[in-house]
């Protein structure tokens, strides 16, 4: 076992390995699908939209990782058929996006397929520490800049 300078920077290796860790295993569970954690991500905001565009800049706010090249990934979300792009004419400076027929079927899905899958943390968190651990971690995230 390696040793640490303090408990919070054990923590904060164990919280990024834990996450490498997830999206390896969400990377797997979405490959067979054609789509990757990030492109699903994107599926999921406007599934939350219930139908209404969103603003490829909202998308972009969104998203897990705010890193995430969003204009590109909605390129290839567009050639899979899953979402439309449209110009917004009060102002054509906004791309609004949309999920398609095909892209909430799917969506709802692979939405299925991961809830399923996130059961497997009720081994591990209760509900009551499953909150607590939000808490904190918001608390952190609060913290960055």
């Amino acid at each position: 076992m390696s040793s640490f300078a303090s408990p919070q920077e054990q923590l904060a290796l164990t919280v990024l390995h834990t996450a490498s860790t997830m999206l390896n295993h969400h990377r797997a569970l979405l490959k067979p699908h054609g789509i990757t954690p990030e492109q699903f991500n994107i599926l999921r905001i406007l599934r939350g939209q219930h139908g209404q565009p969103l603003a490829l800049r909202d998308i972009s706010g969104r998203m897990i990782d705010r890193n995430s090249n969003t204009s590109r990934l909605v390129d290839k979300l567009i050639a899979k058929g899953l979402v439309r792009r449209k110009t917004c004419p009060s102002d054509r400076r906004r791309v609004d996006i949309a999920l398609t027929k095909e892209g909430l079927a799917l969506t709802t899905t692979l939405k299925a397929l991961m809830d399923e899958n996130m059961q497997s943390l009720q081994v591990v968190w209760s509900s009551e520490k499953a909150l607590k651990a939000i808490d904190l971690l918001d608390a952190w995230n609060d913290l960055q800049p």
